[in-house]
């Protein structure tokens, strides 16, 4: 079984629960990394930490973000070290397929050449490759080809935590900026990364309110339905459409969880 990282505060109790009920319904084990709360920094250490990692265009550091970056930096740090050639991390709060054992039996089925599989959805619509690199259980995992969001749940290479924790301070960002943004990191276009489709898990902020666990005032998105979908498209200029299509035929999709 690949190994598993779950990044956890030490106060989310709930959230660890929920976590564990999931994952030992599927017999999934893992290892829990006390994740860091960018909140409980003294001022001069959150300076200190945004000096050292300057942000262009008028960017800055929030203290959540600079928690999230380190809780993800110390699961790099701890695979890095390992013997593992493929370890998963996931944060406290995804909701899982039933496929994701699956997919997390062994990594044999992973080429060494690739560097990061994708297992959640994104909160954008995504450039994949035309076709899948690759397939297994039940899954297609295509290339992507463009910035995504998101860091709650992933399968990262040895190789590529290593490449991770070595860059410099100056290089660092946000967790989901560092590994999927391209255009403002200086890793993420040299990684093979692949997308997990339809993704196994998702946070559970991006499930409707029927589902919602740790939400209390979410609204709900009527832009999916067949009649606001079918009023967009009547009232969209051709502009839009073209648009649209366009991008549809060089692969943008959004990413679906069952």
């Amino acid at each position: 079984m690949i190994k598993c990282y779950l990044i956890n505060l030490n106060k989310d109790h709930e959230r660890l629960n929920f976590f564990t009920t999931n994952f030992k319904r599927l017999g999934i084990e893992f290892e829990r990394i006390a994740a860091v709360d960018g909140r409980t920094f003294s001022e001069q250490d959150f300076q200190a930490f945004l000096k050292d990692r300057p942000r262009s265009n008028n960017k800055t550091w929030m203290r959540g973000q600079m928690g999230c970056f380190l809780s993800h930096e110390a699961a790099w740090n701890k695979i890095a070290q390992s013997n593992e050639r493929f370890s998963a991390v996931f944060e406290d709060d995804v909701h899982i397929s039933d496929d994701l054992k699956s997919i997390l039996i062994d990594d044999n089925w992973i080429p060494d050449d690739v560097d990061i599989i994708r297992l959640e959805t994104s909160t954008n619509r995504v450039q994949l490759s035309l076709r899948p690199i690759l397939t297994h259980a039940k899954r297609k995992m295509y290339g992507v080809k463009s910035t995504t969001w998101c860091t709650g749940g992933y399968l990262i290479n040895r190789r590529a935590a290593r490449q991770l924790i070595e860059l410099p301070p100056q290089h660092h960002h946000p967790s989901d900026v560092i590994l999927f943004n391209f255009e403002d990191s200086t890793i993420a276009k040299k990684l093979n990364i692949l997308q997990c489709f339809p993704a196994v898990c998702t946070q559970d902020k991006h499930l409707s309110s029927g589902n919602l666990q740790f939400s209390s005032n979410v609204e709900l998105d009527e832009s999916a339905s067949p009649l606001s979908l079918a009023m967009k498209i009547k009232q969209a200029n051709p502009a839009t459409i073209t648009s649209g299509l366009w991008r549809a035929l060089q692969g943008y999709k959004r990413i679906t969880f069952e």
